[in-house]
C-alpha cells in the first residue's frame, strides 16, 4: 500500500475565511494576504491563486525564492518580500517584479543599483519599528529615511508599514502597548503623505490586529494565520466561524492485538494490564506530527477518538483502537482538521501556537486541493 498520508487543502474554506475577514473592514481597506512559509504549510501557489480571485491586493512572502515561485506560477499582483532583499538577490528580485520591505539604510544602494540596471524603479515598503524590536527604522529616523529614499529616483515607495508585537495578548498592558504602537505609527503618516503623496499603501494590522484593532485598518491589513482558519490567540475572533483549511488524513498501515503488559514504542512508556489493539499510521515527527503529542493527542478513527499510544516515532505513530469496533488495515484516520483535533487544539497540547503546527506539516506529505 502506498503511503496514504495527505494534507487536504480546502480552498472553499480559505475563501470563506477571506470573506469573513473582509466583512470586518471598511470598503476603503483591502487585504494584503500573507502566504510566506509555503502559505503557512498549505501550498503558496494554489492559496495565492484562490485569494487573488477573491480580490487580495498584495501578497507577502519571506524570501525572494518564495516570491519567484509565485511569479513563475503566474501571480501578477504585487508580491512583497517581507524579510527584505539583500545585495546578491536584488537583481533577481527586481527582474521578477518583486517589492521589498526596506528597513535598513544599507539596503538602499543595492536596490537602487538593481533598478538602475534595468531602467525601472524598485518598489519598496518602508518599515517603521514601533515596538517589535525586529526589523524597521525607529520612528525618530522616519524623516531621515524619507529623505534618503526620495533622493533615489530608482526607488518607488509602494507601502508604509509596521508590525504589531502584542495584538494577540490578553493582558491590559498588551492592549495599551498595541495602541501605543498604532498611535506612534499614525502620527508619522501625515509627514509621509506630504513627502510621498497619496499613492502609498499604509498597513499595520496582522491577524490579531484585524480582529481586535480594526479601527486602524488604514489602506490594507495583513492577515496570515486567520486566513487558514486558526485563531491568533485563544478565543480571539471565535465568533467569525473561521474554518480550518487543512485536513491531515492517513490510513492504518498495520494492526495487531498485543498481550497484557506488552510495551508500545520507544522507552516502553505505554503498556496496559489487558490486551490492547494497536494500530500504526504512517506519519511521524519527520512529517511535523510532534513528539510532544506522545501520550497526549488523539486521532479520529471511524468517528471516534483514538489516543496516541507511546512515543511518536520519526515516520510512524501508534494508536490504541481497542474500543473502536470494525477497525482494519486501510481504515481512514483523520489526524488534524475537520472531524478531529484542530491545529489550535494540537498547539495547546504541545505548548506552542497553531502557526508552528501548520508550517511544520512536512513537504513529503502531498497537498491535495479540494473545494
Amino acid at each position: 500500500m502506498a503511503r496514504p498520508t495527505v494534507a487536504e487543502i480546502n480552498l472553499s474554506a480559505l475563501r470563506h475565511n477571506y470573506r469573513a475577514l473582509r466583512s470586518l473592514l471598511p470598503q476603503s481597506s483591502s487585504i494584503f494576504a500573507v502566504v510566506k512559509a509555503n502559505g503557512y504549510g498549505h501550498g503558496a501557489v494554489p492559496v495565492s491563486r484562490a485569494l487573488a480571485e477573491e480580490g487580495a491586493r498584495m501578497f507577502g512572502v519571506a524570501t525572494v525564492e518564495e516570491g519567484v515561485e509565485l511569479r513563475q506560477a503566474g501571480i501578477r499582483s504585487p508580491v512583497v518580500v517581507l524579510g527584505g532583499v539583500d545585495d546578491p538577490q536584488a537583481e533577481e528580485a527586481h527582474a521578477n517584479g518583486l517589492s521589498a520591505a526596506l528597513f535598513d539604510p544599507g539596503q538602499i544602494p543595492s536596490l537602487a543599483r538593481a533598478a538602475a540596471a534595468r531602467g525601472k524603479p524598485f518598489a519598496v515598503h518602508l518599515k517603521i519599528d514601533t515596538g517589535m524590536g525586529r526589523l524597521g527604522f525607529l520612528p525618530e529616523r522616519a524623516g531621515e529615511v524619507l529623505d534618503a529614499v526620495r533622493a533615489r529616483r530608482e526607488l518607488r515607495v509602494e507601502g508604509w508599514m509596521t508590525h504589531l508585537s502584542s495584538a494577540d495578548g490578553k493582558e491590559p498592558d498588551d492592549r495599551e502597548f498595541t495602541l501605543s504602537q498604532l498611535e506612534t505609527f499614525s502620527r508619522g503618516i501625515p509627514a509621509m503623505r506630504r513627502a510621498l503623496g497619496e499613492g502609498v499603501a499604509v498597513h499595520a494590522l496582522n491577524s490579531a490586529g484585524v480582529l481586535a484593532f480594526r479601527e486602524y485598518a488604514f489602506d490594507m491589513v495583513r492577515p496570515g494565520i486567520s486566513l487558514y482558519g486558526s485563531l491568533p490567540a485563544e478565543g480571539l475572533g471565535a465568533e467569525l466561524g473561521l474554518r480550518p483549511v487543512m485536513r491531515l488524513v492517513t490510513k492504518i498501515s498495520s494492526l495487531k492485538e498485543l498481550p497484557p503488559e506488552h510495551p508500545v514504542s520507544y522507552g516502553r512508556r505505554y503498556r496496559r494490564p489487558d490486551r490492547r489493539k494497536i494500530a500504526v499510521v504512517p506519519l511521524g515527527y519527520a512529517d511535523g506530527y510532534r513528539r510532544s503529542f506522545s501520550g497526549a493527542a488523539s486521532m479520529a478513527v471511524m468517528g471516534r477518538m483514538a489516543p496516541v499510544a507511546g512515543r511518536v516515532c520519526m515516520d510512524h505513530t501508534m494508536l490504541d483502537v481497542t474500543d473502536i469496533p470494525g477497525v482494519a488495515v486501510g481504515t481512514d484516520v483523520v489526524v488534524m482538521g475537520e472531524g478531529a483535533a484542530t491545529a489550535d487544539e494540537l498547539a495547546r497540547l504541545s505548548g506552542t501556537i497553531p502557526y508552528e503546527i501548520l508550517t511544520q506539516v512536512g513537504r513529503r506529505i502531498p497537498r491535495r486541493f479540494v473545494g
